[in-house]
């Protein structure tokens, strides 16, 4: 695995690769992650279960960050006697050039999505870097359409991402006792980072404009857009209802939605949300913006209800729905953690893709 996004850091790549890797090595094979040493006090060597990991000091100069990385890459598949190269991300796939044995690429953000929007000669770009892979992997139809759209003429496979239901499950939690929050109110909880891509914002609005005593909303995560989303919600804070935890672990997200009654993801762009998979294993209803991956994890009215990206009117509506009906709330709730028990545990998620590797490594 070659990724330039990896825990201690926090996000949906970083997990994805994590626990897929996990997965992987519980089905007896062995996986070893290359990947950027973040932090100085970061160990440069760790083990996750049987995952064995490898963390190295990289520059930002494109060209010496290529050139260290491929020889470290090169080194790896003679000596482990490789038999495939999986690559998260598009910041490595210049170092996988040269090598002999298949690298496949997962196609995972709405950074993709961004870059493809650039017009041709960035299209171009993106392709000659991708022309280097056997086949892709995208975690959403509209990524398959964008990396389509570079001119890359080799297999694109949709794959899910999934979820650690040992971790993520209904339960207990200490954070309402913690934060004085009454065990009659209705609280949002959402775990992203604070940019503007993520429509925190509008979420943000929402609940400022909602004057109900019930509501209250918890968020983890920083980002550039935290002043501006606690200004909106100025009022919320001073009364209590609104609580900003900083950026947290992805464990302690569990305890988080165990305390929720709803999440929301009003993103503007999305692939497939690791949080949102994470939220309704807790036995959630997911508030989403219907962009992306997200119809193919919240079905409408059923596990959910999708909102026009940027919408605060659709954001109020949902909330006040879910929040009036709690019936409604709870139904909608199990059936997100029925839909995430049935298709996406990273055992499923892990045989789809050793299913390609199987596929490209028989060639």
């Amino acid at each position: 695995m070659i990724t330039n996004e990896f825990p201690p850091s926090i996000g949906g790549v970083q997990t994805h690769v994590l626990e897929l890797s996990r997965a992987l090595a519980k089905l007896n094979h062995s996986v070893h992650v290359l990947t950027r040493k973040p932090y100085e006090n970061t160990p440069e060597t760790d083990c996750f279960d049987d995952v064995t990991v490898e963390r190295l000091k990289l520059p930002d100069s494109h060209l010496l960050y290529d050139w260290l990385l491929r020889r470290k890459i090169h080194q790896q598949v003679r000596e482990r006697k490789v038999d495939i190269v999986h690559v998260h991300g598009m910041r490595p796939l210049n170092a996988c050039k040269g090598l002999d044995v298949p690298v496949i690429f997962t196609n995972h953000t709405s950074s993709f999505v961004k870059r493809a929007q650039k017009g041709k000669k960035a299209l171009k770009k993106m392709r000659k870097q991708l022309d280097i892979t056997s086949s892709i992997l995208a975690v959403s139809e509209t990524l398959i359409a964008n990396t389509r759209e570079t001119g890359y003429q080799k297999p694109i496979s949709f794959t899910c991402n999934g979820v650690d239901t040992s971790v993520f499950h209904p339960g207990e939690s200490s954070l309402r006792e913690q934060l004085s929050i009454p065990e009659s109110a209705y609280v949002i909880a959402i775990g992203c980072r604070l940019e503007r891509v993520k429509g925190v914002r509008f979420l943000a609005a929402a609940v400022a404009a909602i004057d109900d005593p019930q509501l209250y909303l918890v968020v983890a995560g920083e980002g550039k857009e935290s002043a501006e989303i606690k200004e909106l919600l100025k009022d919320k804070i001073s009364s209590g209802h609104a609580h900003f935890l900083g950026n947290v672990s992805n464990k302690e997200m569990s305890n988080i939605y165990r305390a929720a009654n709803a999440s929301s993801l009003p993103s503007f762009m999305e692939g497939m949300s690791i949080a949102g998979l994470e939220a309704m294993a807790s036995g959630l209803p997911l508030i989403a913006s219907n962009v992306g991956g997200t119809p193919y994890i919240v079905n409408d009215g059923i596990t959910g209800i999708l909102t026009r990206p940027g919408s605060v009117e659709d954001l109020q509506g949902a909330i006040k729905q879910l929040m009036n009906d709690r019936n409604l709330n709870n139904r909608m709730g199990n059936a997100a953690l029925a839909v995430v028990q049935e298709k996406f545990s990273w055992e499923k998620v892990a045989n789809q893709v050793l299913t390609h590797y199987k596929q490209l490594t028989r060639k």
